[in-house]
C-alpha cells in the first residue's frame, strides 16, 4: 500500500493509506468514483481490507481505492480526548480527507463503525456519496454500556468496574489486548462514538444502499428493521457468519461488488455463490 498524508490539525499529519493500483483503473469502471473504504474500531485499513481480500478484489474489478486509518487506530494519531472521536467529527476528517485527495464523490465501504460512518456520510453529504455499503451494522447502540468510568488501560482482563458491558465489550477487550493498539484511545473512540447515539433519522436520501452482515452477527441485529426504512435499500446475509468472520466471507464479497459495479459492467471480481438475500 502506497501512503500519502493529509493534514488533520496544525502541526498533527494524519497518515493514510491508498492502496498501489489507486489510479490505474481502467475499462467499464474508469470515470466510477473511487471507493472509500473505512474500517472497524479497532482495525486498520491494512487488517480490515487489505488481509481480507477486500482490496484485491475492487482492484481487480477496476475500481479505485483509498483506505484511511481513521484516527486513534493504525498510523493515525491517537488522541486520548472522547471529543475528538465523535462521529461528526470522524465523518468531518473524513470529508477533509476527499477534499485534500481533489475527490468530489466517492462510493463508500464501511464495517462496523466505518459503516456507522458510512451511513452519518450518506445521510448528512449525499453529494458525496454515489452508492454506500454499510456491513457489520445495525440499529443498536452497541457501544451503549461505556458510561463515564474510567478508561481501561491495556489488557485483555476486565476489572470489577470496567465501564464497557454489553455486545461491545468483548470487541473492545479483544482490540486493546492488541499490539498495535493504545487501549485508553480506543476507549476514548468509543466514548466519543457512544456520547452520539445512533439515530435512523434522518435516513439517506438519493444514496443507494447496501447492508451486509453474516447471519449471526449480534451486533447487526435488526438491520432489516433498518434497512426498511430507506426506500430501495437491501439487506445480504453470509451464512454462518458472525461478526469478526463476515468480513472474509467471499459470498459477502461477491455481492458488494456486484453492488458497486458500475452501470453495463459484468465482470465484477469474484465469481463465489452469492450471499444469501435476507428477508424485509
Amino acid at each position: 500500500m502506497s501512503e500519502t498524508s493529509h493534514p488533520a490539525d496544525a502541526g498533527a499529519p494524519v497518515l493514510w493509506h491508498e492502496p498501489a493500483g489507486a489510479a490505474a483503473a481502467e475499462g467499464p469502471g474508469r470515470d466510477r468514483p473511487p471507493v472509500l473504504l473505512l474500517h472497524g474500531f479497532g482495525s486498520t485499513a491494512e487488517l480490515n481490507w487489505g488481509r481480507t481480500g477486500w482490496l484485491r478484489a475492487l482492484h481487480l474489478a477496476g475500481a479505485r481505492t483509498i483506505a484511511p486509518d481513521l484516527p486513534g487506530h493504525g498510523r493515525s494519531p491517537r488522541p486520548h480526548a472522547a471529543d475528538r472521536y465523535t462521529p461528526a467529527r470522524l465523518v468531518e476528517e473524513v470529508l477533509r480527507l476527499l477534499d485534500a485527495l481533489g475527490e468530489p464523490r466517492v462510493d463508500v465501504l464501511g464495517y462496523s463503525m466505518g459503516a456507522r460512518l458510512a451511513w452519518e456520510l450518506a445521510a448528512g453529504h449525499p453529494d458525496r456519496v454515489r452508492r454506500a455499503v454499510l456491513a457489520g451494522f445495525g440499529p443498536a447502540d452497541v457501544l451503549g454500556g461505556p458510561g463515564s468510568g474510567p478508561a481501561r488501560q491495556a489488557g485483555p482482563t476486565a476489572p470489577a468496574d470496567d465501564p464497557f458491558e454489553g455486545p461491545f465489550a468483548e470487541v473492545f477487550r479483544t482490540a486493546a489486548a492488541l499490539p498495535h493498539n493504545d487501549p485508553a484511545a480506543l476507549a476514548a473512540c468509543a466514548r466519543g462514538q457512544a456520547a452520539h447515539p445512533f439515530t435512523a433519522d434522518p435516513v439517506p436520501e438519493g444514496v443507494p444502499l447496501l447492508f451486509a452482515a453474516g447471519e449471526r452477527d449480534s451486533l447487526a441485529a435488526g438491520v432489516e428493521t433498518l434497512a426498511a426504512r430507506v426506500p430501495g435499500a437491501r439487506v445480504v446475509r453470509a451464512p454462518g457468519r458472525d461478526h469478526r468472520t463476515a468480513v472474509t466471507s467471499r459470498e459477502l464479497r461477491s455481492a458488494v461488488l456486484e453492488f458497486l459495479a458500475p452501470p453495463g459492467d459484468v465482470t465484477h471480481g469474484d465469481r463465489t455463490r452469492a450471499a444469501r438475500p435476507a428477508g424485509r
